[in-house]
């Protein structure tokens, strides 16, 4: 397991996966970054690139994936963030009344190593997706459970795949949360590897 992690907004509000940079309020406290050890880390090299630029990201997970993680509705969108802004997303729902959706974002204006290179405001830690190096991180003071959790995929230079899981109660711990985003985030490598 990578570890955990992460963080976005609900996904309701569309956006989710597109966050790390802004800082939540703490009570007036200074913000809390990443530390220095996490910043002196680094990815594994790819086995190759998996460019971005022509996926459709609502077929990152084909039916039987979908089936796996009881996705019942699939909605596309483009984000709407600062950081982000543009960038092409799906948004993978959860069917039958359950408390979690997926979410997944291509971005191909910055890559997975950025989160490496400079202080953003989440607990992360590095690790690997099968055989690719990735990211598992929340934003810091979402509190101690069930905040989004994001996996994010190193796949090309200037690019990394976002894969958001987004809990709409306590029914998880934060772990299962990211390993829950660490499982998606796997489902979705192998698919993108068949298409890019």
């Amino acid at each position: 397991m990578l570890a955990a992690a992460a963080a976005v907004l609900l996904l309701s509000s569309c956006t989710t996966a597109e966050q790390g940079l802004p800082a939540p309020t703490n009570g007036g406290q200074e913000p809390q970054t990443t530390t220095e050890a996490e910043l002196t880390a680094e990815l594994p090299k790819r086995p190759r690139d998996l460019k971005l630029d022509s996926v459709d990201p609502c077929k990152l997970l084909v039916p039987a994936q979908q089936a796996e993680l009881k996705v019942g509705r699939v909605r596309p969108y483009s984000s709407t963030s600062e950081t982000y802004r543009g960038a092409k997303g799906c948004a993978f729902e959860v069917k039958g009344g359950q408390f979690y959706d997926y979410d997944a974002l291509l971005v191909t204006t910055e890559g997975a190593d950025a989160w490496l290179k400079e202080k953003r405001n989440v607990e992360m830690t590095p690790g690997a997706v099968a055989d690719y190096g990735a990211i598992t991180y929340r934003l810091k003071g979402e509190g101690p459970n069930s905040a989004p959790c994001t996996t994010t995929i190193d796949v090309a230079d200037g690019q990394q795949l976002q894969v958001t899981t987004s809990t709409m109660g306590k029914d998880f711990t934060q772990d299962q949360v990211c390993e829950m985003s660490e499982k998606a985030a796997s489902l979705v490598l192998t698919t993108l590897k068949t298409l890019a």
